[in-house]
């Protein structure tokens, strides 16, 4: 029979062993230690991680992102203070929660999914987390099974989103702004270049009344500069008509359609004038690429003029015309025997209003090569040059095959 004495030393001890019990379950839901307890049908059941040693605990803590140790019905076995810091909870409030109180309600069904899914979360998923003062934070998770030191549910690595959706934010405004002012610019030179027009023609019909009708009644110093008159009025019209059509590349809407190149490029020779009696040489082919009929039909026009144009005199144009399949694609080659172009020139070429050559003998824009570079651009290709001085040059573009 226990005696008084036996009775009084097993309160004590069991006093002693409920301030224990007291102090572990403080120690756990503050965080200090690795740690569950659960109350179930089975009774209460602790849960610890074991063997968590202090460097382990360094980084966890001091990440940036949000990390969660789950058991597997979803209940929060640990968490680091940056994901409390991320929905605004204290830490001992947020272990022993079920991790879905801190997302939206419609999230539920699919928060309970990942539990059960044999890869869940990854790769990473983005969602909401519900922040205690009500609002929400855009967060990307990353959850993975666990089954480790005896424990068995998932980590979960919470990453903030909020910096970089600001940033994706201000981009697309950036963006939708640029393109807007860029526009405004494109219909601004549209309509000062189609403003210049009626004037520009009044000085061209002026100019040539005065050369046809009274041309031999003028001195040869005046007649000269009603000749350079006349020749810089078409100069002009000239590059009004090649700014509005690289205006228009922008502004017009094309459908893209499928195009056979070799129909396309001895289409533009059979209607291209061809100064010099140039020798042209198709190689035949059968490539068939997608584009848009008018921009793919005036690069193929530019590319064809231009390696007939920049020839030394003297010397009979000579060019091969033939394509290539490339990785999916269809590249175009203008071979030419023309007067060939420095290695320092040949990105700058393609640049607006860039001219090499600013002598009368090879007449310009500097717009030609910019058109076909936007226009190739836009249906989704490439443009490039192969040449050396005095040795000719190797134009190409390069389209998505039909």
């Amino acid at each position: 029979m226990e005696t008084a004495d036996d009775q009084q030393a097993r309160i004590t001890e069991l006093t002693a062993q409920l301030e224990e019990a007291n102090e572990v379950l403080a120690a756990i839901q503050s965080g200090a230690v690795d740690g569950l307890v659960v109350s179930g049908t089975n009774g209460e059941q602790v849960f610890t991680l074991q063997g968590a040693e202090m460097p382990y605990r360094i980084l966890v803590e001091e990440m940036n992102q949000g990390a969660l140790m789950l058991i597997p019905d979803g209940t929060i076995f640990y968490a680091n203070t940056r994901f409390a810091a991320l929905c605004q909870t204290p830490l001992e409030k947020v272990i022993g929660s079920s991790w879905k109180e801190f997302f939206p309600l419609d999230k539920y069904p699919e928060l309970d999914t990942c539990l059960t899914a044999a890869e869940p979360l990854y790769p990473p998923h983005e969602i909401s987390l519900r922040v205690a003062d009500g609002s929400f934070c855009p967060v990307q998770l990353s959850l993975r099974s666990l089954s480790t030191s005896g424990v068995v549910g998932f980590s979960v690595i919470v990453t903030d989103l909020t910096e970089r959706k600001q940033s994706e934010t201000a981009l697309r405004k950036t963006s939708a702004e640029l393109e807007e002012k860029n526009s405004q610019l494109e219909a601004f030179s549209y309509s000062i270049s189609h403003d210049m027009r009626a004037p520009l023609r009044a000085m061209q019909g002026y100019a040539n009344l005065l050369i046809e009708d009274y041309g031999d009644k003028l001195e040869p110093e005046p007649k000269s500069y009603v000749e350079r008159i006349r020749s810089s009025a078409k100069h002009l019209d000239r590059l009004i008509n090649d700014v509005l059509a690289y205006s228009k590349l922008s502004s017009d809407e094309h459908e893209t359609a499928t195009f056979d190149l070799n129909e396309m490029v001895q289409g533009v020779v059979d209607n291209y004038p061809n100064p010099g009696n140039a020798l042209i040489e198709i190689v035949p082919s059968s490539a068939r690429v997608r584009g848009y009929e008018v921009p793919l039909g005036q690069c193929i026009s530019n590319l064809l003029g231009n390696a007939i144009k920049f020839i030394p005199p003297g010397r009979v144009p000579s060019v091969k015309v033939w394509t290539e399949p490339t990785n999916g694609r269809f590249r175009l080659w203008f071979e030419d025997n023309g007067i060939g172009i420095l290695p320092k020139d040949q990105i700058k070429i393609f640049g607006l209003f860039s001219r090499l050559h600013t002598n009368a003998e090879y007449e310009g824009t500097g717009i030609g090569l910019s058109m076909v570079k936007k226009a190739v651009e836009q249906m989704g290709g490439h443009v490039g040059v192969e040449s050396e001085l005095g040795k000719g040059s190797r134009f190409w573009i390069e389209l998505e095959s039909a």
